[in-house]
């Protein structure tokens, strides 16, 4: 299996190559996700995944983020967040996996191979390099046998996927229904009552607010405030302040230049000859101009005579200066058999027939200690910066763990700076206090009322803060002066919710009954989909509802909409109508992708999946 790969990665340790056909590799492909434990993250059948295996997916996936991310991950993403999206997305793969070996659907090593091999980040000017598709991987915190799953898996979902969008039809009927319901004309009555006038004709007693608050006297009471002293850790400030000497970025560039991390790709410029299209006479074509070439006829003649394609014909034959990676496989590969002013022999692919001649070669050098320099220190000092912050999470834990220290004891131990909070409430802060759960976590028993350390509180995966009481002030019943302007704004939102509500089905009915009549204060709107002259939100309602239901009523984030469909228009012949077929084939997509996830949808809901939810709702 794959032994070509394995043939050329043989300086990489390999106990055992996974059998695709035996185990269902997923996402980053790790260990066979049919072993038992008792400590399941989820179950499918008898199929068990074991909380370790979905934290190495997770791991995985947290590493892919932070590169993709330059290391600022954005504070929701959690390790519980992280650690659910992984899931959602290895139990819909193992199902679509599993699914595709039941109805004999396969994906060929070949093919895999195939994939590796034309993947240009793996290939330089020479084709696949093992080095690179080792270092490429790494980088991204991958394995070889887990990138060949990834591919094993895509390619069969992707097979699965084919075999029932491919099968989607839309009737002759359906179509003309459908694009005349997209370009029908919808005419409208409608008017807004708005929240805010409703509002401004209420007014209240000093009795009735007084009277309220009495009644809920209890839940006025002044928030509960504290002020903390905390020391607050950024991997990112700690990697600004990592040292780094002109002796190390030396001693890294030499290790790194003898790898040949540092080489520069050859560039190449090209002549090149298309004669488009797979047939004999393409073919003959393409024999007669290499025959030519060869006898002694410029390649910009032979391109006048022979090539059909206006790109190549208007260029003279000439297609640029590339690196490898640059030009399709088909031409990339045939680099390393060419000299300066060979002339390749004939190449196919899906275009048609080429030629192919390398003008100038320019050969890549390795990049100078200049133009790396500042790649190695940002390099170095994030490295270093990420092992001191890894290295101080386990130190405060430890310490933290034990309740034996207070914050300032930590703070002096390990040489961290020691800040102080203002005043902040349960429900409102400031900074990194700002945050709910941050606020949550410095607000519990244990740091209020027995003086402990908070645990340690994530802002991000780069950023922990821990917490500790420095004083209290208990909630104080507030007097009725401090609480009249709330109440009023309270009685007078409940009030005028109340009333616009009765005052928006009263019309409703009265109109649906005849007892009033269209006036001066509804509008009109008379448009398609594509209007542009109505607010967006109410051209949504307009045409998400049927044109035989009367008068009916819409709450408008505190407003109320009143309306009526009064008729409906559809074109006469969809002939007529600009851009009718880019319509249809979004439908067609669109019933393509929803008939697949229906196909999902029907095979997972016949599934026995057990979810281990303690575990899965972990902070």
């Amino acid at each position: 299996m794959l032994t070509r790969i394995r043939e050329k990665l043989s300086s990489w340790v390999i106990a055992l190559l996974l059998l695709f056909v035996a185990i269902p590799l997923v996402f980053m492909g790790l260990g066979n996700y049919q072993s038992a434990s008792d400590s399941y993250a989820f179950k499918i059948n008898d199929q068990v995944i074991t909380t370790s295996q979905l934290e190495q997916e997770v791991f995985q996936y947290r590493q892919a983020l932070e590169s993709n991310t330059q290391g600022s991950l954005p504070p929701f993403y959690t390790n519980k967040f992280i650690r659910n999206i992984t899931m959602d997305y290895m139990l819909r793969t193992i199902i679509l996996d599993n699914t595709a070996k039941d109805i004999g659907l396969v994906y060929h090593n070949e093919s895999i191979l195939d994939q590796i091999y034309n993947t240009s980040s793996f290939r330089d000017e020479s084709g696949f390099n093992k080095d690179l598709y080792k270092s490429q991987l790494y980088r991204i915190g991958m394995s070889p046998q887990s990138y060949e799953g990834y591919v094993h898996q895509k390619g069969i979902s992707e097979q699965l996927k084919k075999a029932i969008t491919s099968t989607s039809i839309i009737t002759t009927q359906e179509k003309t229904d459908l694009i005349k319901f997209r370009h029908h004309t919808r005419n409208v009555n409608y008017k807004v009552i708005k929240f805010d006038d409703i509002k401004k004709s209420l007014s209240l007693s000093e009795k009735d607010k007084k009277d309220f608050y009495d009644t809920n006297k209890s839940s006025y009471m002044s928030p509960a405030l504290a002020k903390y002293e905390y020391i607050d850790i950024d991997k990112n400030d700690i990697i600004k302040n990592v040292s780094i000497t002109d002796e190390i970025i030396k001693n890294i560039y030499d290790r790194n230049l003898d790898a040949g991390e540092y080489n520069k790709p050859s560039t190449y410029k090209i002549n090149h000859l298309l004669v488009k299209d797979i047939t004999a006479s393409s073919k003959d074509k393409i024999i007669k101009a290499r025959d030519d070439i060869i006898s002694g006829l410029s390649f910009e003649k032979a391109v006048k005579l022979y090539s059909n394609d206006e790109d190549t014909i208007t260029n003279k034959g000439y297609l640029g200066e590339f690196i490898s990676s640059d030009l399709p496989v088909y031409l990339s590969s045939q680099l390393i058999n060419l000299r300066t002013g060979d002339l390749s022999e004939i190449i196919e692919s899906d275009k048609g027939y080429h030629l192919m001649m390398i003008i100038d070669k320019t050969l890549g050098k390795p990049s100078s200690l200049d133009e790396v320099r500042e790649a190695i220190k940002s390099d170095y000092k994030k490295e270093m910066g990420t092992r001191e912050y890894f290295d101080l999470i386990d130190e405060v834990n430890e310490r933290n763990f034990t309740r034996k220290y207070n914050l300032s004891e930590i703070s002096s131990d390990l040489n961290l700076s020691l800040l102080n909070t203002k005043y902040i409430s349960k429900v409102d802060g400031y900074g990194i206090f700002n945050f709910d759960y941050v606020r949550d976590q410095v607000f519990t028993d244990e740091v209020i009322k027995n003086n402990q350390t908070s645990e340690l509180i994530y802002i991000n995966d780069d950023r922990f803060v821990v917490a500790q009481l420095l004083s209290y002030k208990a909630p104080v019943q507030m007097s009725y002066e401090d609480s009249k302007d709330i109440i009023e704004a309270l009685m007078l939102n409940q009030q005028s919710e109340s009333l616009i509500k009765t005052m928006a089905e009263s019309l409703r009915d009265d109109m649906n009954a005849g007892i009033s009549e269209l006036d001066s204060s509804f509008k009109k709107f008379s448009g398609t989909m594509d209007s542009e002259k109505i607010d967006s939100n109410l051209k949504e309602i307009f045409f998400a509802t049927s044109s035989e239901t009367g008068f009916l009523i819409t709450n408008l984030n505190k407003d109320y909409l009143i309306y009526n469909i009064s008729n409906v228009v559809y074109p006469d012949d969809i002939k007529k109508i600009n851009n009718a077929d880019d319509y249809y084939n979004f439908i067609l997509n669109t019933r393509s992708e929803s008939e697949f996830n229906l196909f999902y949808n029907n095979v997972s809901s016949n599934l026995d999946i057990i979810i281990n939810s303690e575990y899965m709702d972990r902070d």
